[in-house]
């Protein structure tokens, strides 16, 4: 029986012992212990995920750009009448892109229009903003902002994020005939 009673004594003497430390709460030094570790995880992860963010941004305005050329050509082509394509950097809106048949849209935040370059010899010149490319009834590129002929291919559109140089996307017409191609940081100009 006195084992029975110690046995009922000690499990009396964990429980109070259990209740006690359950409204003790966390110390100082475990929630700074907690604080750094988070800090040091995201600064970890943080450039990472911007790198990731500002990609998706480019992709998406690379389409948005790719697609407007190709919406203006087709529009061109479909209503037997001539349709210009413009592009360029808004101050306030940031880069956008319109065609003579719709409404501005604009690209996503922080992306730009780095340059526009078309291929002369004896090298690639640059263009100024906003670009202006006129489609003919055939869908075919046919002007560029104030030249009336429109015969120096490629005609490169680079893209990128204001804060990361480095990581460019690119819209290439390279032919007489609208073909396009779109390009990835070492191939844009």
């Amino acid at each position: 029986m006195l084992w029975l009673s110690k046995k009922r004594n000690n499990q009396k003497l964990l429980l109070w012992i259990l209740l006690q430390d359950r409204d003790r709460g966390f110390t100082l030094v475990e929630l700074l212990v907690i604080v750094v570790i988070v800090g040091v995880l995201s600064a970890i992860v943080a450039p990472g995920w911007l790198g990731f963010v500002n990609n998706n941004r480019l992709s998406a305005s690379q389409s948005r750009v790719f697609s407007a050329i190709k919406d203006a050509q087709s529009i061109a082509k479909r209503s037997g009448t001539a349709v210009d394509f413009t592009i360029g950097n808004d101050p306030t809106n940031g880069a956008y892109v319109v065609t003579s048949r719709s409404q501005a849209q604009y690209l996503e935040q922080g992306v730009q229009v780095l340059s526009v370059t078309k291929n002369s010899e004896p090298a690639p010149t640059a263009v100024p903003l906003p670009l202006t490319i006129s489609f003919n009834s055939q869908g075919l590129p046919t002007g560029i902002t104030g030249n009336s002929t429109f015969n120096d291919f490629p005609l490169t559109i680079t893209l990128n994020v204001a804060n990361t140089p480095n990581r460019k996307r690119c819209t290439t017409i390279t032919t007489i005939l609208g073909s396009m191609k779109s390009g990835i940081d070492t191939d844009c100009p």
